[in-house]
């Protein structure tokens, strides 16, 4: 049952629209809040780190736009420690050029034979380690939580208690970033869509 959760088909900017959308409306929001702080992400089912590579370029992108001074800690999970040691070393095929926008590739990468890695700047603002949802603890004090296609493989009853450890994860306000085929409609309680169409939610205040 677990390989089948284990769905490592990620990539740069995967579902472009909602990354869009994201970098336009919901990075600014964030920037402003921790405009001389620490902002903190937690990518959950991180798969081989493609995605967490992408936030974090997001993020610094709009941080260098706001010239906020706030810096950035990601932590990236997984129970795959196959994957995790991939993202770990932010080593990728050629073929992310057609994912990867050209100023970004230059900006971020650095061509080693037949491969791209994350340059070490980037690659030192994520933490990647191994974790359970269904088991582990949670972080705390989290500014954005994106965990995306990973519910879809649960029940709604053990999505419920996800979605529950999330909002104790996040700080009042924090954000959640959902798939495509997901939402957080089982804990209604404790989220409020912010963008239905793209799966961004916002953490309820006052709320156990």
């Amino acid at each position: 049952v677990i390989e089948t959760m284990l769905n490592a088909e990620t990539w740069f900017r995967r579902d472009r629209a909602p990354f869009d959308t994201f970098g336009r409306e919901l990075l600014p929001a964030i920037g402003r809040v921790r405009p001389n702080g620490l902002v903190r992400v937690w990518s959950a089912g991180c798969s081989t780190g493609e995605e967490v590579y992408s936030l974090a370029m997001l993020l610094t992108d709009q941080l260098q736009l706001d010239a906020s001074s706030a810096s950035l800690q990601l932590f990236a999970t997984d129970i795959d420690e196959r994957a995790i040691s991939v993202g770990r070393a932010g080593l990728y095929p050629q073929a992310i050029i057609t994912d990867v926008p050209p100023a970004r590739l230059r900006h971020y990468f650095i061509k080693e034979d037949d491969h791209y890695r994350i340059r070490k700047e980037i690659r030192e603002k994520v933490l990647f380690a191994k974790h359970s949802l269904l088991s582990d603890p949670p972080f705390s004090q989290i500014d954005l939580i994106v965990c995306r296609n990973l519910l879809i493989y649960l029940d709604r009853e053990v999505q419920r208690e996800i979605l529950q450890m999330f909002h104790f994860a996040l700080r009042p306000g924090g954000f959640l970033f959902l798939g495509s085929s997901e939402s957080a409609d089982a804990c209604q309680e404790l989220f409020t869509p912010i963008d239905k169409r793209n799966r961004i939610f916002r953490a309820k205040t006052g709320t156990a």
